[in-house]
C-alpha cells in the first residue's frame, strides 16, 4: 500500500496556487510540490482500479487514500488491546476465551517483547582477490629482528562490497595471427568464463538477460527506467532492446514452465487468487461460460496464481495474465490431470469464479481462507469496539495452534488430531456466539458485522476443512504473498501493451517465484537454462528448479573425470 501525506486545506490552497502559477508563468515545480503531486497521481490510480471492481466500502476507501492504516494486526485494529495477534490473526499469547456480554472485558495477557531475529542471510562470495606481499616473501629472514624465518600465515580476509552498473560492457581482444605465407588466421581461443556466459559472437550474455528479466519481473523495474538509469551509468542500453533480452530468457524457459504445470497438474494441494491487470491492445472478446457453454462478451483482465504443493513437499507457482479469473487457471490445469488420482484440496476465497468446473463438489476438497473471514470483522472493529476484539482474540488462537504445529513439525495426521482437539472448539463457539448475534437480533444481519457474521456461518464448512482434511491449509496467505510480485509490477509500470509481453511475464514470474519458494537462487538458474538451452529442451524434467543442480554436476562429472 502507498503511503500518501495527509494535507491540510491551507497546505492544499497554497500547493493550487503554486502549480497554477507555474503554468502561468511556464516555471518549473520544486521537487517537494512535484512528490505532492506524484503522491495525489499514485492515489487517484490505486481508486480507479479499486472502483472498477466495484467492492469497495467507505472504510476500505479510508484504507487506499491512506487516512488509517491497512494493517490488519490486533495492536493496529484494537489499539487499547494488549492481545499480540500478527496480520494473520496468530496470538503469541493465550488469549481470554469468555464471550463479551457489554460487562466484561478481554484478560489477554500482555504482549510479549519480540525478539531481534539471530538469523542471517547467507553471503555468497564471487570473486577473490589476493593481495601478494610485494618485497616479503616466505623463507626470507625477518626484517624486523634480522634472526627468524618468515612463513606462510593464517591470511587476513576483509569483505568489500562494491558498487557497478547493472549491465556493463567488457571489450574482449582476442589475439589474431596470419601467416605471411599462405594467410591462414590464428585466434586465440577465449577463456572458460567468456564461453560460459555466451556464444563467440552473442552480445548479450546469460548472466545479463538474467539480470534484466530480474530487474523487471521481481523487482518490477520498468524497462524505460532501466534504459535511463543505464543511460545515466554510461552503458546506454534502449528499452526495445531489453525486451527483446527478456524475451529470450522466458523463450528458453518456456518447455520448463509447461512440464511445470503438468506436473502440478497432479498435486494433491492448490492455492488460487487472482488480482486485477491491465493489456493496453486486449479488447472485449467472446468467451464460453464455463459451466452454460454460452458465449459471453468478456473484458476483465486478470492475473491469476496457482501454487501446487506436491507429495514431496516442492512448491510449483503458475502465473495467467489474460481475460479470466483463477478458477479458469485451475480447469486449464486440472484437465491434465491423470484419472485415479486421490480427491485434490482448493483453497481459495469463498468467491464461486475461483473454483474449478472440471471436477465437481464431489471429486475436490474445497477449503476457504479464514484470512478473508476475519479481515470482515476486522473491517468493523472500531464500528463495534465491544464485539469484535473478543472475536479476533478468539480467531487468533486458531493460527497459534497452527504456528505450534508447524514448530513442532507435526505430520499431516498429527496436524489434523491436534487441530479437532483444539480449534475445532474455538471455531464451533465463534459459529454459536454468530447464530446468537443474528437470532437475538442484537446484530442487524444486513449490518457491516451482520455481513461478517453471514460469511462466517455460510462457509463455516469450508472454513474448518483444516479440522476435517489432512494437509488442508488454515489460510491463503502464501498465494497471496505470491501475488504481491505481480503487484509490485503493476504498481510500477501499470499494464502490459500487449498478451505477448503478459506471456512474457507469466513464464519468467512463474520460474522465479518458484526457485524463491524452494529456496533456489533465480539468477544462477536462470543463466543455466540459457547455457544448456539444447539439454533443457530434450529434458525438462530434470531442470526444474528444486533439481537442475544435480543435473548439473552430473554433467561436470565426466569433464572431471576427463580431466
Amino acid at each position: 500500500m502507498t503511503e500518501f501525506k495527509t494535507l491540510s486545506k491551507t497546505e492544499i490552497e497554497e500547493l493550487i496556487e503554486r502549480v497554477e502559477r507555474a503554468i502561468a508563468e511556464d516555471l518549473a515545480l520544486s521537487k517537494a510540490d512535484m512528490q505532492l503531486l506524484l503522491g495525489v497521481l499514485l492515489m487517484v490510480t490505486e481508486l480507479q482500479i479499486s472502483l472498477s471492481l466495484k467492492d469497495v466500502t467507505i472504510h476500505k476507501l479510508r484504507k487506499l487514500a491512506g487516512i488509517i492504516s491497512s494493517s490488519e494486526k490486533h495492536s493496529a485494529v484494537i489499539p487499547d488491546g494488549d492481545a499480540s495477534n500478527d496480520s494473520d490473526g496468530t496470538q503469541k499469547s493465550d488469549a481470554a476465551t469468555s464471550k463479551p456480554d457489554g460487562n466484561s472485558e478481554s484478560t489477554a495477557s500482555g504482549k510479549p517483547k519480540k525478539k531481534p531475529s539471530t538469523q542471517k542471510a547467507e553471503r555468497v562470495i564471487r570473486l577473490q582477490c589476493h593481495h601478494n606481499h610485494d618485497e616479503l616473501k616466505a623463507g626470507q629472514l625477518c626484517p624486523e629482528c634480522g634472526h627468524g624465518r618468515l612463513y606462510i600465515y593464517q591470511p587476513v580476509i576483509r569483505v568489500r562490497i562494491q558498487g557497478e552498473p547493472p549491465l556493463s560492457a567488457v571489450e574482449h581482444i582476442f589475439e589474431r595471427l596470419r601467416c605471411n605465407s599462405c594467410g591462414a588466421y590464428f585466434t586465440a581461443t577465449p577463456t572458460d568464463d567468456f564461453q560460459q556466459d555466451g556464444g563467440m559472437n552473442q552480445l548479450y550474455g546469460y548472466s545479463a538477460r538474467a539480470i534484466i528479466a530480474l530487474h523487471r519481473h521481481f523487482a518490477g523495474l520498468p524497462l524505460h527506467r532501466q534504459q535511463t538509469l543505464q543511460q545515466i551509468l554510461g552503458v546506454p542500453l534502449t528499452a526495445s532492446s531489453l525486451y527483446d533480452q527478456t524475451e529470450s530468457v522466458a523463450n528458453d524457459g518456456f518447455v520448463v514452465f509447461k512440464a511445470l504445470k503438468q506436473l502440478a497438474a497432479d498435486a494433491p494441494h492448490f492455492n488460487l487468487d487472482d488480482t486485477p491487470n491491465r493489456i493496453l491492445n486486449q479488447g472485449t472478446i467472446l468467451k464460453p461460460d464455463r459451466r452454460s457453454g454460452q458465449l459471453k462478451p468478456r473484458s476483465g483482465t486478470f492475473t491469476s496464481g496457482l501454487i501446487a504443493t506436491l507429495e514431496s513437499g516442492q512448491q510449483i507457482v503458475l502465473y495467467q495474465t489474460d481475460i479470466g479469473h483463477a478458477g479458469e487457471l485451475i480447469d486449464e490445469i486440472l484437465r491434465l490431470r491423470h484419472p485415479g488420482l486421490a480427491k485434490p484440496t482448493i483453497m481459495c476465497d469463498a468467491l464461486s469464479r475461483n473454483l474449478p468446473t472440471v471436477l465437481d463438489e464431489t471429486q475436490r476438497h474445497d477449503t476457504f481462507c479464514n484470512s478473508h473471514c476475519r479481515r470482515g470483522f476486522v473491517d468493523v472493529a472500531e464500528l463495534h469496539p465491544d464485539k469484535v476484539p473478543w472475536v479476533l482474540e478468539l480467531y487468533g488462537q486458531v493460527w497459534h495452534h497452527d504456528t505450534h504445529c508447524k514448530k513442532q513439525k507435526y505430520t499431516p495426521a498429527e496436524r489434523l488430531a491436534y487441530h479437532q482437539q483444539h480449534s475445532l472448539p474455538l471455531m464451533a463457539q465463534l459459529k454459536q456466539w454468530g447464530e446468537t448475534q443474528i437470532e437475538s437480533g442484537d446484530v442487524e444481519e444486513n449490518s457491516s458485522l451482520g455481513k461478517a457474521i453471514r460469511y462466517l456461518l455460510n462457509h463455516y464448512d469450508k472454513l474448518t476443512a483444516f479440522c476435517r482434511i489432512e494437509g488442508a491449509q488454515i489460510d491463503n496467505n502464501i498465494m497471496e504473498r505470491m501475488l504481491k510480485l505481480v503487484i509490485r509490477g503493476r504498481r510500477n509500470s501499470l499494464f502490459f501493451r500487449t498478451l505477448g509481453g503478459a506471456g512474457v511475464a507469466d513464464v519468467i514470474l512463474s520460474l522465479v517465484a518458484t526457485c524463491y519458494l524452494a529456496g533456489v537462487n533465480p539468477f544462477d538458474y536462470l543463466v543455466a537454462l540459457q547455457r544448456y538451452a539444447h539439454q533443457v529442451n530434450r529434458h525438462p524434467e530434470l531442470w526444474f528448479p528444486w533439481n537442475y543442480q544435480q543435473t548439473l554436476a552430473s554433467l561436470s562429472a565426466p569433464l572431471k573425470a576427463a580431466a
